[in-house]
């Protein structure tokens, strides 16, 4: 099982902070670099920094991508997954094998955000409380076509730990959770890559038994 300590930011000035605000160069990064279904193409790097104050969790995200492919623009749309998008699978209660929330985030920042026990029984997060959440993308426009110049992008996201409560209507363990990366999507050579390795024939995300341990610095 991998293993990631999210650093924790001093409280006050990054209390309810950006994630442009937070020193992104100080903070460890994972790598989503695991292929268990990989067929063909050029594997690409992905990244991703975490960091943490009292109230909020700072996501970073870079991602190599010489496709880069949206046109979801709708929240919580069922085929965001297609589109060039990284995900962030995790059980905020703290126990391997917990209901988990998946977070997909597409290239221009589109988000999926759901919570439950399984890929079939989904709680979708509410348009108020998507609304809290900060989620800032290097492309700038709603919807993206591959182009000559493609080489990667980046999401900044910061989500409140109080809207983590609202979509689990529970309380969250702030000393670890279990969580795992994913990139996936674009029409140009789908990566199908995680953080922490799955173990079953075809490509599954919907797996928390094959999370990775996130820690908390506290």
């Amino acid at each position: 099982m991998k293993q990631y300590t999210i650093p924790s930011l001093a409280n006050g000035s990054f209390g309810c902070a950006t994630s442009s605000q937070v020193s992104w160069q100080d903070i460890p990064q994972l790598h989503i670099a695991t292929y268990p279904w990989f067929k063909q193409g050029i594997k690409q790097d992905t990244s991703v920094k975490l960091a943490a104050s009292s109230t909020h969790l700072h996501i970073q995200i870079i991602a190599q991508d010489n496709h880069s492919y949206a046109v979801q623009t709708q929240l919580n749309h069922m085929l965001i997954c297609e589109d060039s998008c990284v995900e962030f699978f995790f059980s905020p209660s703290g126990e391997l094998g917990s209901d988990y929330i998946n977070l997909e985030v597409n290239c221009c920042g589109t988000l999926h955000i759901a919570y439950g026990p399984n890929r079939e029984q989904r709680q979708f997060i509410s348009l108020e409380s998507a609304s809290k959440i900060s989620c800032v993308s290097s492309i700038t426009s709603p919807v993206k076509f591959e182009q000559e110049q493609d080489s990667h992008w980046q999401i900044e996201l910061t989500i409140p730990f109080d809207v983590i409560k609202e979509i689990t209507k529970k309380e969250i363990n702030l000393n670890h959770w279990y969580g795992n990366f994913y990139r996936c999507g674009g029409r140009v050579e789908p990566q199908y890559s995680v953080w922490n390795n799955i173990d079953v024939n075809q490509p599954d995300y919907h797996r928390p038994e094959f999370f990775g341990k996130l820690s908390f610095d506290v």
